[in-house]
């Protein structure tokens, strides 16, 4: 049972021809300026205080509840998947501050435990929930912000949800969904401590759930540029984010729509691609594979992808 944690732990994080690489944000630079909505606040259950981003139509067909990927915030260039969705498609969208992240309350890069995690999205539900009574709501992410929804998704404590949204998604390491190089030539673009996850397995989450064990290699530039992007994540927001039992879980999802560039970099899309359309349960997904696509230039082009699919799921 150790060796085979031992070895699956060792393939859990992306491997990228180098971090530069991984980080070449030519489009994202190049990209129109959209505004960027005014933070908001909301309770946690344990009360801390989680920022989040509205973007709302004057007459919303369907709310989406967006989380961003792992170590950056709802201020990087989501913002054109919020205003896209509002104005082309009439599509409520939060979009929050995972907790210790960004303008969120709490320990950077780390949870209580990873329920808590779960726990926080069903509080930005329920936010929805009153100001749109009567809307369908779907749960999404970027890149492991979409590993955190699939997760939530099979969680027995989740909200009613009517479907989800995966951009770039990351499914985790079961999902055997990276790229095949050779890992001797490739720079990762985060490294894990895989004792740290085994000392949290073997102490049912006793011990090392607050230990930095996923750490992220961002390039010093864009950590100048950005400082409140996270460069790690502990053990317990790690397995907020990675799911469990990504067949699975996947199966038993009522309805959800997948897009991700052919020329992504973190993640082989047509594994991706392959491992949904193998596990969807249903005949109402949407998975595309996007030839131009990367995994930064998706957030730019996202809305006009999902836009079109929430209004006819809804």
């Amino acid at each position: 049972m150790i060796k085979t944690l031992i070895f699956t732990l060792l393939f859990m994080s992306p491997l990228v021809t180098s971090a530069s690489d991984f980080f070449s944000l030519s489009a994202l630079k190049a990209a129109d300026k959209k505004p960027l909505s005014p933070l908001q606040y909301v309770k946690a259950t344990d009360d801390l205080l989680l920022a989040y981003r509205p973007y709302f139509p004057q007459q919303a067909q369907a709310v989406l509840i967006f989380l961003h990927g792992g170590g950056a915030h709802s201020g990087l260039s989501y913002n054109h998947i919020g205003v896209g969705l509002r104005d082309d498609f009439n599509i409520a969208v939060y979009m929050p501050d995972i907790r210790g992240h960004g303008s969120s309350e709490g320990a950077r890069g780390d949870a209580p435990n990873k329920e808590q995690v779960w726990a926080d999205i069903n509080t930005i539900v329920q936010q929805a929930r009153r100001r749109y009574p009567q809307q369908p709501i779907f749960v999404g992410g970027h890149s492991s912000g979409a590993g955190l929804a699939l997760n939530y998704s099979s969680w027995q404590q989740r909200a009613e949800i009517d479907g989800y949204v995966f951009l770039a998604p990351y499914f985790g390491y079961k999902s055997e969904t990276n790229h095949d190089d050779d890992k001797s030539e490739r720079v990762g673009f985060s490294s894990v401590k895989t004792v740290k996850f085994i000392l949290n397995t073997v102490s049912f989450g006793l011990l090392a759930g607050h230990d930095k064990a996923v750490i992220f290699h961002f390039p010093e530039q864009v950590l100048k540029n950005n400082p409140e992007i996270v460069t790690f994540n502990t053990v317990n927001m790690a397995n907020a984010l990675t799911p469990s039992s990504p067949d699975s879980q996947l199966a038993d999802i009522g309805q959800f729509g997948l897009w991700i560039g052919a020329q992504d970099e973190a993640f082989d899309a047509v594994k991706v691609t392959a491992f949904a359309q193998e596990h969807a349960g249903k005949d109402r997904n949407e998975i595309k594979m996007l030839q131009d696509e990367n995994h930064f230039s998706i957030i730019l082009s996202g809305a006009k992808y999902i836009g079109p699919w929430l209004v006819r799921s809804r």
